[in-house]
This record gives C-alpha cells, structure tokens and sequence, in this order.
C-alpha cells in the first residue's frame, strides 16, 4: 500500500509507455489511469512543431489524443498557455510542471474553480531554444531538414534524436555526450535558474525525478522513476494501480531520493549561499558578447565547458554545504 510521504521507484508496466517516457513512464501512466477512471477530463499534451524546433502545448480532452512526448528541454511558458487557454480546460484536470510552475498553476487553477491534479517534474535547469538551435547547427544540419527532435525516451537514460525528413537519425547519449555538455554549459538556461532555490515547498500531488546514481547506466537501461507521493488521494490511485497491475514499484527513501539530484542540489546550494558570485558568473557567461565568442568555435567551446565544470568540482571540494 502506497501512503503520502512514500518515496517509490516505480515503472509503468506498459513498456510502450515505459520505452518512450523520460524515465520509468509513471506519469503518463498515471494520466492514462486517470483518464480511464474517468476522475479527469483534460490534460495538456505537446506536439512538436519543426517549422521552430520546439514543442506547443495543447489541451486534449480525450485520452487518444495524448502524446508520450517524454521530458522537453526548452522553456515552454506553461503559465502562461494556462493563463490563456483556461475556458478550454474540462475539470477535472491534469498537468505535468516545473517546480517553480507549480505553485501559480495551481493559483489559476484555484481561481476558476477548477480542480486538478499537478505533477511535479524534477528540474535542473531549463534552456532556451538556442540550446537546440546551436546542437542542430553543431550536428550539421539544415533546420529545414529537421522532420522531429525528441529529448527523451527511447529507454533510460536515452538521449536526444533529432529524425529528418529523409528518415536519416542523429542521436546524443544523456549522458557524457555534445548535448549534456550544452546542457551543463549554462550559456543557455533561463536567467531565474541561475537562483532557484532546493526548498521550494509546493503542493503538487507527486514529484518525479531520474534515478541517478540510485539505478546503473549500463544495467537499468529499460528505466525508473524516482517518485515522492505528496498527497493522500495520489497514494490511493497509486495502490489501485498496483493492485491492477499497471505499475510496478519498490519503496525506497528520501535519502535516496535526495542522493538521485545530489549534483544539482550542490551546484543550486552554492549559487544561493554566494549569490555575489553567481550573479558575477552569470554576468559573464550569459553576456550576448561571451556566448557569441564561445560559441563561435567547438574548441572555445569545449573550454568554456572544462572550466565551467571544473570550477564547480573545486567548489564542492572547498565548500560545505
């Protein structure tokens, strides 16, 4: 029995939504249960557009129309599209968020009246869609014969495929690879990132995160999901779907929780412990005059990556936090 304060590492036993979910597939599990038990009505969904390279939300009211779309690395305004697309939401309702979109999601969502249930997705950074833009051009390919990009999926910890429209596909590992070195370069992720802080308390029903380090690289390859059940009535749906067989789940603890995201935890207690520093960073890597320079050569590049994270390691060594 699943209770609230449980902390699970879980997997949808469907392994079409295992195989194509950011990790484990147990949100999209728990939407399609949702839908199916009828205690939601809409949920939002995203359909990539390769006209920009980037994803577009969309409300969907039937459970067909749902798309396994896995995690998405560019900034997507959530807020925003909710703000102005709230006539078109049936409660109730679903949504996956960013912690920091949480909270005046469910602000809206309070304010008409509509009842909902908000997943919250563990979040080390977002970029912006120059993240995407300078890995197409680095991989050498015309934005015009881009047919699909997906971040995620495809098994743990998968990788970006970008699919052009002659079927040919060009893939980035999750890890170790061109991709996580634009991602961990910071030259591209939203300026509020630099100082998101690690305690934000939100009321989400569930938040949901990468095992790292808890699950091996080369053994887990099928993936989990670190789950943290924050509320009663989740608890009780996870039970059910357990029961039905839908997922499958150990119990775990927050310690492995906390140990899963402990690389970001540091880096994000760091630049909030010495905020003079971060900002004088983040002056420097994020100035249009230093991206363009950097990024006007793979191997000025490459070096502000190896002093970016090397900076960090001699921080964490120095540091306690």
């Amino acid at each position: 029995m699943v209770k609230s304060g449980d902390i699970l590492i879980a997997h949808s036993t469907d392994t079409g939504t295992r195989h194509n979910a950011t990790s484990g597939g147990v949100g999209s599990a728990i939407i399609y249960y949702l839908f199916n038990t009828q205690r939601i009505k809409s949920t939002i969904s995203f359909k990539y557009q390769p006209e920009n390279l980037e994803y577009a939300p969309y409300i969907i009211n039937d459970i067909n129309d749902y798309n396994v779309s896995g995690s998405i690395y560019h900034e997507i305004s959530l807020v925003k599209f909710i703000k102005e697309n709230i006539s078109k939401i049936e409660p109730p309702f679903a949504c996956f968020a960013l912690p920091c979109q949480v909270t005046p999601i469910l602000n809206l969502l309070e304010k008409a009246n509509i009842k909902a249930y908000v997943f919250e997705l563990t979040c080390s950074s977002q970029q912006s869609i120059e993240a995407t833009q300078y890995l197409v051009k680095r991989a050498g390919i015309s934005p015009n014969e881009i047919l699909n990009i997906k971040y995620r999926g495809g098994g743990w910890p998968g990788g970006i495929r970008i699919t052009t429209k002659d079927k040919k596909e060009i893939f980035y590992h999750n890890n170790n690879s061109l991709w996580t070195k634009i991602f961990h370069s910071h030259l591209f992720i939203q300026p509020r990132c630099f100082f998101c802080g690690t305690d934000k308390g939100t009321n989400s029903d569930i938040q949901l995160a990468d095992p790292w380090g808890i699950d091996s690289l080369n053994s887990q390859t099928d993936g989990r999901s670190m789950c943290y059940i924050k509320s009663g009535r989740i608890a009780a749906i996870l039970t059910e779907m357990h029961n039905k067989g839908l997922i499958s789940y150990e119990k775990s603890d927050k310690q492995n929780f906390i140990r899963s995201q402990a690389g970001t935890l540091i880096r994000k207690n760091y630049n909030l412990k010495h905020k003079r520093f971060t900002k004088f960073i983040k002056a420097i890597i994020q100035h249009p005059l230093y991206k363009k320079v950097v990024l006007s050569s793979n191997i000025l590049f490459a070096a502000h990556c190896c002093l970016y994270k090397g900076m960090y390691r001699i921080l964490h060594k120095i540091s306690s936090f």
